[in-house]
């Protein structure tokens, strides 16, 4: 369940022109994913999904709750022994996070920090990935 509401997330998200129900849906799917996280995973998975939590909110323009989940996620991963592409992902979760609340100077800020670290991602798979996703914001 943990993995099949966080790929919905995505398929939500890859959706153009969601309808107001499948936005309920995505904020939805993703603190299920979060809360099934929190049962079976390990700290990667919990920040994962709060990363998650923070992307769908900022999708739907719900940025106090897209800051906080993202900045749980960033803290967690700073905190912890995590992949280098997850510290580097939950930096790219505060830039968009930042860019929904208006606070562009902080999206900027951590852009930044965010292009820093995906350039130290070893694997070059991982660093695609987080660097796609960077790329919208940029």
């Amino acid at each position: 369940m943990a993995a099949a509401t966080f790929n919905r997330c995505w398929e939500l998200l890859d959706t153009a022109g969601r309808t107001g129900d499948q936005d309920r849906e995505l904020l939805t799917s993703a603190f299920a994913s979060r809360y099934h996280w929190s049962l079976i995973g390990d700290v990667d998975q919990l920040i994962t999904s709060d990363w998650m939590v923070s992307r769908a909110a900022a999708a739907l323009g719900e940025s106090h709750l897209a800051v906080t989940f993202a900045r749980l996620a960033n803290d967690a991963a700073e905190g912890a022994a995590v992949p280098d592409w997850l510290v580097a992902s939950t930096a790219e979760g505060m830039a968009r996070a930042y860019l929904a609340a208006g606070e562009h100077e902080q999206s900027r800020e951590w852009a930044r920090r965010a292009v820093r670290l995906v350039g130290l991602i070893e694997d070059a798979e991982s660093r695609d990935v987080i660097a796609d996703q960077l790329a919208d914001l940029l």
